[in-house]
């Protein structure tokens, strides 16, 4: 295996091999460098330019090391049984970063609600970056990816994945290449006529098992486990068919949409549109989905029932400062054409632009609203579909705009980087509130949606990403997953907006989801590998679902009935 030393640096950065690997480095500058390992672990050797050096790395261990010019001159060798293919699963760093990494940082590197994270801009040591990705940072919403299952070794590469120059050419991922990866798992006439299970249509959770690459049916009458389907990277968007309860769809962090048939819990077909995308949303009339990419910056519009590509769009525009960018997607979703029109709603994330897409016509027009926000993330429709509610996490606001005509009409100010997730939007008195949680403090913000003022500003114990509520249940439950008390679940008053209670089972607990009639409600434990079920009325544990692994967003199939967005 060989290091290279040019331009004032080792390339590769980090180098994970077997024991008994011989690893020699090359001196490519015109000056010598002594290489100087931590802990005495190398003989001091002089690399004269244009000369090699190697060593036998024979014993288990991570081992740094640093030239004697310069200490930011350093890397790292890891020595692991099994070799690199033992980091992350074996999926490659590249991949592990998109996962870990871009949603703060782009999937470029090149920064976001995060710093950029390339060679010129990272002027720590080694040892800062480590630390900050295993401890995360005070007061951000950095985690602390050691608590979250990373190894030493796994975040010793991400470092040195991140000395590394971005390799913009591997980011494409157009028609063609969209074209070429749909594949039919199983043959639609095939399947059975009927459900082969005991589970309601209307009433089946799927859960996402991040680490496990697989989605878990529950039945939500009897909190049955029933099956785990086969799906791809972190399970990420669902949708499902409102004009038929058999298909479900889901779009993984790695870009494949798979579609999901439910009678008998396996997926049918697959295609890939991306190498890191987020959003997922299907038409009103079952016809049309749109997935939305981190990489590339696109967007992607598929037939539902074939999952045949039908047209890419480029996601770039001018962003609110004059500049023109290319965008990450930050939310799709899907307008009812009884309500307001046949559109798909579609945000980008740099641009700071909302895009409104006629999906009745052949060429899917666009109209295109400009300066909405900096660094947009998730939003929600009101119930009747005649204003769209966006974050904007670098003005820490939530956009209001006019869907019918297309305009911006106000802003909320709620809180640090507000992470609204689907939306929580209830009823009470005759008045009707929207409200988010916070992923920069631990706060719940409820406003009024007639005239857009905030009514209350709860406090929680820690930063959140999601609240929930139904419309049978008084309540509204939100999360603290990146708090300091990431167990902990509020559960706040709908009409006094006090906090009735707080959950405090489990390590990390996170994604409150109904039942279909909001009797009970899911909870997953990222961390503990359960969800917990509760009475939503009196919180009373009513069961534990067990054999699932990382859980964490919970997607229950009477969605598909939603007007806040499917």
């Amino acid at each position: 295996m060989e290091v290279t030393l040019a331009d004032g640096r080792f390339t590769p950065h980090t180098l994970a091999v077997r024991p008994g690997t011989m690893v020699q480095w090359e001196n490519n500058e015109v000056i010598s460098h002594t290489l100087i390992g931590d802990k005495s672990w190398l003989p001091d050797p002089i690399l004269a330019p244009g000369t090699q050096f190697t060593w036998l790395m024979d014993t288990p261990g991570i081992y740094h090391y640093a030239s004697s010019f310069s200490s930011g001159i350093e890397g790292e060798i890891l020595v692991l049984e099994g070799g690199a293919e033992t980091l992350f699963e074996g999926t490659p760093v590249e991949e592990a970063y998109l996962d870990y990494c871009s949603g703060c940082h782009g999937a470029d590197r090149g920064g976001g609600v995060g710093p950029a994270l390339i060679p010129d801009m990272m002027l720590e040591v080694d040892s800062f970056y480590f630390d900050t990705i295993k401890n995360g940072r005070v007061g951000t919403i950095m985690p602390a990816w050691g608590s979250f299952g990373l190894t030493d070794e796994e975040i010793w590469m991400l470092v040195g994945f991140l000395r590394s120059e971005p390799n913009y050419a591997e980011l494409e991922w157009g028609m063609p290449q969209i074209a070429a990866s749909r594949t039919v798992l199983v043959p639609e006439d095939q399947l059975p006529p009927a459900p082969t299970h005991n589970g309601k249509l209307d009433n089946l959770f799927l859960i996402t098992e991040r680490e496990a690459r697989r989605i878990a049916v529950v039945d939500g009458d009897t909190h049955e486990l029933l099956a785990h389907i086969d799906a791809s990277y972190r399970a990420h968007g669902y949708a499902f068919d409102p004009t038929n309860d058999r298909w479900a769809y889901n779009l993984g962090r790695d870009g494949w949409v798979f579609k999901i048939d439910l009678y008998s819990l396996q997926a049918v077909t697959k295609v890939r549109v991306g190498h890191d995308s987020r959003g997922l949303a299907i038409s009103d009339d079952g016809q049309y989905l749109i997935a939305g990419n981190y990489i590339p910056h696109t967007a992607v519009i598929l037939d539902a029932q074939t999952l045949e590509p039908l047209k890419v769009l480029a996601t770039e525009g001018t962003d609110p400062d004059g500049v023109f960018v290319q965008s990450r997607v930050a939310i799709t979703s899907d307008v009812a054409p009884d309500l307001v029109g046949p559109y798909f709603i579609l945000g980008l994330k740099e641009a700071g632009q909302v895009w409104r897409i006629d999906y009745s016509q052949p060429d899917f027009p666009i109209d295109k609203l400009e300066n909405v926000g900096r660094i947009l993330h998730d939003g929600f429709l009101s119930p009747d579909n005649t204003r769209f509610y966006i974050a904007s996490q670098g003005d820490s606001y939530m956009a209001v705009i006019d869907v019918q005509n297309w305009t911006l009409v106000d802003t909320i100010a709620t809180g640090d980087l507000p992470h609204p997730g689907s939306g929580a939007v209830w009823e009470a008195g005759g008045v009707e509130y929207g409200a988010t949680v916070h992923a920069g403090e631990g706060l719940v913000t409820v406003w009024n949606l007639a005239d857009n003022e905030i009514m209350a500003q709860i406090p929680t114990s820690g930063p959140g990403l999601f609240i929930r509520t139904h419309e049978a249940n008084p309540y509204v439950w939100a999360d603290t997953m990146f708090g300091p008390s990431p167990n902990e679940i509020y559960i706040i008053n709908k009409t006094t907006f006090s906090v009735t209670h707080v959950i405090s089972d489990g390590l990390q607990t996170l994604h409150p989801e109904f039942t279909q009639d909001g009797s009970y409600i899911y909870i997953s434990d990222w961390l503990g590998n359960v969800v917990r079920v509760y009475d939503a009325n009196t919180f009373t544990l009513v069961a534990v679902i067990e054999d699932v692994i990382t859980p964490t967003g919970i997607f229950n199939t009477a969605r598909r009935y939603e007007k806040l967005g499917h």
